[in-house]
């Protein structure tokens, strides 16, 4: 059984605020790690634009930002380091990979196989609704703001990218970093993300809504950004988990 506490209201906010203060103590370690992020970004989406297929870069990128929580185990690390009076440096995220790595490796699983599912979703609905339609940036966007086709894409491929994102939000909103904080299992942590989901939907939604509006801010930055964002909202991810202080019964907690 999981236990949590209950969150104000206006708590998103409050975890900002925290979050941006744990990276600006630690802004050399967290902002390079929003780096090597962003590499990974460009990477894809440059990779995509040399085959040809810049128009489906919004949907490789959406499906990168449903594994970003697994992703961001290092700055969970960082904050936790803060937590306890150390020095951040790459050494915590090296030398002190958490000891559940079966566990998280597990819970990644789970964020890999919807992203997954977003792709082969995303190549389906492309070869239900337009076949043989150009995946150049230009002539495709063009097709979806202006023909009935294009558009039904467009509003079909939102909503279900929505509701996998709104999925994969729900399993991994505090349980990554609970896995870094405690002895616990994957279920366990999932369990209690979900919970905290279904027991304050209004806070839970709000957190949701920030993440995206933040993370699509910093993608419209030509994804530089994100080496802002993504650290921020992971320092603040922690900050969300302290906050609802999940605990198990049968699972104590590490020291």
């Amino acid at each position: 059984m999981v236990t949590l506490q209950k969150v104000r209201r206006d708590a998103p906010w409050k975890w900002l605020k925290d979050g941006w203060a744990d990276m600006m103590r630690a802004r050399r370690v967290s902002l390079s790690y929003g780096l090597i992020f962003v590499g990974v970004g460009v990477l894809i989406t440059g990779g995509l634009w040399l085959l040809g297929l810049g128009a489906i870069a919004p949907v490789a990128l959406s499906g990168f930002a449903l594994i970003a929580p697994a992703l961001a185990i290092g700055i969970y690390q960082v904050s936790r380091a803060l937590e306890r009076g150390e020095v951040p440096r790459f050494r915590v995220i090296i030398s002190r990979f958490p000891d559940r790595i079966t566990q998280i490796a597990f819970l990644s699983l789970l964020l890999l196989l919807l992203l997954m599912a977003w792709v082969e979703i995303a190549q389906f609905l492309l070869v239900i609704i337009a076949p043989g339609t150009p995946l150049s940036p230009g002539p495709f966007l063009e097709f979806s703001l202006s023909e009935p086709a294009g558009i039904t894409l467009l509003v079909l491929g939102t909503l279900i990218g929505a509701l996998l994102a709104g999925l994969a939000f729900s399993i991994s909103a505090i349980a990554f970093p609970m896995l870094v904080d405690q002895d616990v299992d994957a279920v366990t942590a999932l369990v209690a993300s979900v919970t905290a989901v279904r027991r304050q939907p209004f806070v839970m939604f709000t957190w949701a809504w920030l993440i995206g509006f933040m993370t699509l801010a910093g993608t419209a930055f030509f994804l530089i950004g994100l080496a802002l964002v993504f650290p921020w909202l992971a320092h603040a991810s922690w900050h969300a988990y302290k906050d609802f202080s999940p605990s198990a019964s049968d699972s104590p907690a590490s020291a």
